[in-house]
């Protein structure tokens, strides 16, 4: 299992999407994003993620230097074409409108459609939490990215389609929450695949509808399905996603067929002092945050953590020991790579 130093990965991700087509500055945003994934330990939106887009941009699917068209807008409010460039660069295009809105009239919500995949869907709220303002987003796929089954079936009919949201703290790091409304996220498969690692149960079905912890059950031929995220709850969720994020931007939502695959969000953006005083609000949350993690302990756990403080323990070790690639995962990257006659890194 190789590991490198994040700027090696930084620099390696973003000269082999350079030199598959990417404009320099393109590249490098995008694999500045890919890396901080891996540093926080969300490995299935990492570099793992190079290969797939270096196969959309040889399939004409990324536009180089696309720029987004707002096409409808108030005060609060854009409706956004990502005319669909880099989902790393319109994302962070589209999350900051909706910040300067915010900023003005205290809420503003922001629909995005026609943008290729914006990988980890929580650096979008935490934009906002980072400028002390609270934000939620719901993701879906332009109707396409099939993945999950719908509660009580066996055929693939949702995509993951994702929740985040992120919050300000006056103690230390925002709370982020990203989580997918499937049980198991489609990357994280992907890695335990690579890593010949067999799934959790309850997360994945076979083709046939029964559960399985192969991942070979799922990948097929034929193909099995994810499971909605703590049954018939994850399921309404996902749907509320779709329709969200799909049917108001003109994505679209899941449907049998669908001409490409994309991402698209309804985001909302909250400028907290304009509903109540920041000191005021940071009592709160702090006071929640205390209450919560002063709980005695059940057997077998050492403390409770909130969301976003995995993320940045797994930071923290990752900036100091480096961070670790499965030999499936870096088999992978290194493909496109050696085909665009990329340098590669020498493993620390």
């Amino acid at each position: 299992m190789p590991i490198f130093f994040a700027d090696q990965l930084r620099e390696f991700s973003a000269a082999t999407l350079h030199a598959a087509g990417a404009i320099a500055n393109e590249a490098q945003t995008v694999a500045d994003a890919l890396v901080e994934a891996n540093l926080e330990g969300h490995d299935s939106h990492g570099v793992v993620r190079v290969a797939e887009y270096v196969g959309w941009m040889e399939e004409g699917k990324i536009r180089h230097g696309a720029q987004m068209e707002i096409e409808r807008e108030t005060e609060a409010y854009a409706l956004i074409n990502g005319n669909w460039g880099w989902g790393q660069v319109i994302g962070k295009q589209a999350m900051e409108v909706g910040i300067q809105k915010a900023s003005r009239v205290g809420v503003a919500v922001v629909s995005l459609h026609n943008c290729n995949h914006l990988g980890r869907a929580g650096d979008y709220p935490a934009m906002a939490a980072k400028r002390g303002m609270a934000a939620v987003l719901f993701v879906n796929t332009h109707g396409g990215g099939k993945l999950v089954a719908p509660w009580g079936g066996r055929e693939r009919r949702l995509s993951a389609n994702p929740i985040a949201a992120a919050i300000p703290r006056s103690t230390g790091e925002p709370f982020v929450l990203d989580i997918s409304t499937c049980a198991i996220a489609g990357g994280k498969l992907h890695i335990m695949r690579n890593a010949g690692k067999p799934i959790p149960p309850n997360c994945i079905i076979d083709a046939q509808g029964r559960p399985t912890t192969n991942a070979a059950d799922y990948f097929g031929p034929p193909e099995g399905a994810l499971l909605p995220m703590a049954g018939h709850k994850g399921f309404g969720l996902a749907l509320m996603c779709d329709m969200l994020a799909g049917a108001l931007s003109g994505a679209g939502c899941s449907r049998p067929t669908t001409t490409r695959v994309g991402n698209a969000f309804f985001g909302v953006v909250i400028n907290i002092p304009m509903f109540r005083s920041r000191e005021a609000f940071d009592t709160d949350v702090n006071q929640l945050v205390d209450y919560m993690k002063s709980c005695p302990l059940a057997p077998g756990f050492q403390e409770i953590l909130i969301p976003g403080e995995p993320e940045r323990r797994t930071r923290r070790q990752r900036e100091a020991e480096g961070i670790p690639l499965d030999d499936g995962t870096w088999t992978e990257v290194l493909v496109p790579a050696r085909k665009y006659g990329v340098r590669i890194p020498t493993p620390r």
